[in-house]
């Protein structure tokens, strides 16, 4: 007789490492409409009552964009994973994917009666994230249909039509929020995949680091977490072992002046920098002549499309304080490089007390 309960814990590491993954995203972004949330078996509590709990049980993942508050999310994704261990190749059919429709369909039922179907195009989606293969048949069908389209294949979409309960324009809009992910790595290797990628986080082999992600999600998971299932970026930062004060440690405290005293020598300066092809351009002068004003001014000037990083190691002299260190490895490579990662030029560097100043230099090359 099979084994049923082992393929089942299959599915559901494939579900938590790979929610785990997604929960990196939740680190500094480009824009404040990046990925503010994550709840996990479910819409959010406050998106639940809401819909009155419609198709809540095929939720495995929830993203929330823009915000965690429904009204203020620019984007939300409902998003189901099925992970098969006996039967990788075998592609999902109508009959296969007829609860996940159903789920999807009776949510989409409740948002059709509070937004409009521009609101629902863009800011809507259902996603289905699977290991094994969506059928070309059922990709076709959902396309045609959201494209308003001669069906390819009428069988199949009379069947999706009879699952769904819907026809006409709800059903072809209904079909312009579905998403397939299929062919997805399986759960093993969502394992390595997530090891790297919270390795390309941190300046140093933490091996504990990718476990601790996991556990949050599958903590998340349980009846404990059913009225506070989200997990924020301040949740992920916790579970790698850092702070948002630690993400950076030293912020510029250099304010521009209002009405500041212009050098002649500043635009020669500036065109030193422009022209120098990744040579370092050092400016140096006495104390008083000016270099910190100078300093917040460039950025301004460079040509349209650069970018510039203000790094104050004085801090007011607080480079002087213990408590203020900002000469060190681990706070210099730190604020510089997730300043970066905020404006979306590269992954966010998380601090570790482990990491010593090679590290920290290798990990921010």
């Amino acid at each position: 007789m099979a084994n049923l309960v082992r393929p089942s814990r299959d599915g559901d590491q494939f579900h938590y490492l790979w929610a785990a993954r997604r929960c990196l995203l939740l680190l500094p972004s480009p824009s404040q409409a990046g990925l503010a949330g994550i709840t996990i078996e479910g819409a959010s509590p406050e998106d639940r009552p809401r819909a009155g709990g419609a198709g809540d049980a095929v939720i495995d993942v929830a993203e929330y964009y823009g915000g965690v508050e429904v009204n203020r999310a620019t984007r939300i994704r409902y998003v189901q994973l099925k992970h098969s261990t006996r039967r990788p190749s075998q592609p999902w059919t109508a009959s296969g994917l007829k609860r996940t429709f159903q789920g999807f369909a009776a949510r989409y039922g409740d948002l059709l009666g509070e937004f409009t179907a521009s609101d629902l195009k863009t800011r809507f989606e259902f996603r289905f994230v699977t290991n094994r293969p969506v059928s070309v048949a059922i990709k076709q069908t959902v396309r045609d249909a959201a494209e308003r389209a001669i069906p390819r294949h009428p069988q199949e979409a009379a069947k999706l039509e009879r699952i769904t309960g819907l026809a006409g324009t709800d059903f072809s809009l209904f079909c312009y929020l579905i998403q397939f992910e299929d062919r997805q790595n399986d759960y093993w290797e969502q394992r390595n995949i997530l090891r790297q990628e919270v390795m390309g986080h941190l300046p140093d082999a933490d091996m504990d680091a990718p476990v601790q992600l996991a556990e949050l999600v599958r903590k998340k998971a349980l009846s404990e977490s059913e009225d506070d299932s989200c997990i924020k970026k301040t949740d992920v930062l916790r579970a790698l072992g850092t702070t948002e004060g630690g993400l950076y440690p030293a912020p510029c405290l250099l304010t521009p002046m209002d009405n500041p005293v212009f050098r002649e020598q500043e635009a020669g300066l500036i065109q030193a920098i422009v022209e120098a092809e990744g040579k370092p351009v050092v400016v140096h002068a006495l104390a008083g002549v000016g270099k910190s004003v100078f300093a917040t001014r460039i950025e301004a000037e460079l040509p349209k499309g650069s970018e510039a990083v203000l790094y104050d190691c004085y801090g007011h002299g607080q480079y002087r304080s213990q408590t203020g260190s900002r000469h060190r490895h681990r706070d210099a490579l730190v604020q510089i490089a997730n300043e970066l990662a905020g404006c979306g030029f590269c992954h966010p560097l998380i601090p570790s007390g482990r990491a010593d100043r090679p590290e920290y230099m290798r990990a921010f090359v």
